[in-house]
């Protein structure tokens, strides 16, 4: 990085000071090498700014770049302005004016300048990726959308973007087009992590667990800590029914204090399929403890499954009924009623319950009708 840079800074100055040659104080190009290669850029800029012509635009991008370097943001967009007075068309101005705009998080001017950008240079990648991703951020998918694609056209070996173009694609559920092009990328370039994890969701939309799961051991192969990521990865690995590697992804994440709501509680279903109702028990408590409270009625609902498999139906049946409280789903009160039904042989009581359930139930729902369905011939024996 430090020999490109003293290469930039050697045409830089060779151009401005080729430049100044007749000007009074000329610039010496050895001098201020020297003060931009040590890093003393307060002193390069004092001894520019004597020495810029107003009307040389070489002198005056090596000013603005100086306080680039210097961190003087506001200053260096000062002189690229300058720059773009003299010459519209300067590219490299618009590039340093787009960029600083994005730091100040302000979108809407950089897109000006990538336009101007774009339009002077119809084939640059670069400036149509940049351009996107500062359209997204301002709130204009459409013409970020179709700068990103354009992007992608020009270059499709940008793992940046094509790790973006994949997770537009996915958002507008448009799953095998998106996997499309990260097979593609993946079949070259099979190390870029942006791409491998948007690879994963892909993966999951498209229901192919298997090549979800394989995607996310080579995250953990490659010490990736995403727990949004993996969050589809365990999922994947509870669709295919190997619990023990569902546990291992909560685990990973874990060790790496990377611990996510969602993944614990797969985590906690993979234990009660085990058989492990103390192990889940515990990971739902935290579970429960972590939630909002739309999440809650489920953490509960699991929590009443793992009693029902200790026969600690008592207690089962007070976690249903407070996950019935939280949400008010018809289902709670049906499985309220089949545990004194089934288990605790108090009909009486299951009956209540599911006159409950009858009364609030969905039949639109496929579940909740077969269930009404059956529940009416029983109730009206």
């Amino acid at each position: 990085m430090r020999h490109l840079l003293t290469r930039l800074f050697a045409v830089i100055l060779l151009v401005a000071s080729g430049k100044a040659a007749t000007a009074q104080q000329p610039i010496d190009r050895t001098q201020l090498m020297e003060y931009l290669q040590n890093q003393q850029y307060e002193s390069a800029i004092s001894y520019l700014q004597p020495r810029v012509r107003n009307n040389d635009i070489a002198q005056i991008s090596l000013l603005a770049y100086t306080y680039y370097l210097s961190g003087k943001t506001k200053d260096a967009m000062t002189q690229y302005e300058r720059v773009l007075q003299l010459d519209s068309n300067n590219i490299i101005a618009h590039q340093y004016l787009a960029g600083m705009c994005m730091q100040m998080e302000s979108p809407l001017p950089a897109i000006l300048h990538y336009r101007e950008i774009i339009q002077r240079q119809p084939n640059n990648a670069n400036a149509y990726k940049q351009g996107s991703f500062a359209c997204f951020i301002a709130q204009q998918p459409d013409t970020g959308f179709v700068w990103l694609q354009k992007a992608y056209a020009l270059n499709p070996a940008d793992p940046k973007v094509t790790a973006r173009l994949g997770e537009e694609w996915i958002e507008r559920e448009q799953y095998a087009r998106a996997d499309s092009i990260l097979r593609s990328f993946l079949q070259k370039d099979s190390l870029q992590p942006t791409v491998i994890m948007t690879a994963v969701r892909s993966a999951w939309f498209l229901k192919d667990y298997t090549r979800c799961t394989t995607l996310g051991i080579q995250l953990m192969d490659m010490k990736i800590i995403s727990p949004n990521t993996f969050s589809f990865v365990t999922a994947a690995w509870y669709m295919l029914k190997k619990y023990q590697q569902c546990i291992a992804v909560y685990e990973y994440l874990l060790a790496n204090r990377a611990q996510a709501e969602n993944i614990m509680y797969y985590a906690a279903l993979a234990y009660t399929e085990l058989k492990n109702y103390d192990a889940s028990n515990e990971l739902l408590t935290t579970c429960i403890d972590l939630a909002t409270s739309k999440s809650l009625d489920s953490y509960y609902s699991g929590k009443s499954t793992n009693y029902e498999g200790l026969h600690q139906y008592k207690a089962a049946v007070t976690n249903l009924d407070t996950a019935y409280y939280l949400s008010h789903k018809p289902l709670r009160q049906y499985s309220i009623g089949r545990i004194y039904d089934v288990h605790l042989k108090n009909k009486p009581q299951a009956l209540l319950h599911y006159k409950r359930f009858m009364k609030t139930a969905d039949t639109a729902d496929p579940k909740e009708a077969d269930i009404y369905k059956y529940l009416r011939s029983y109730v009206e024996k």
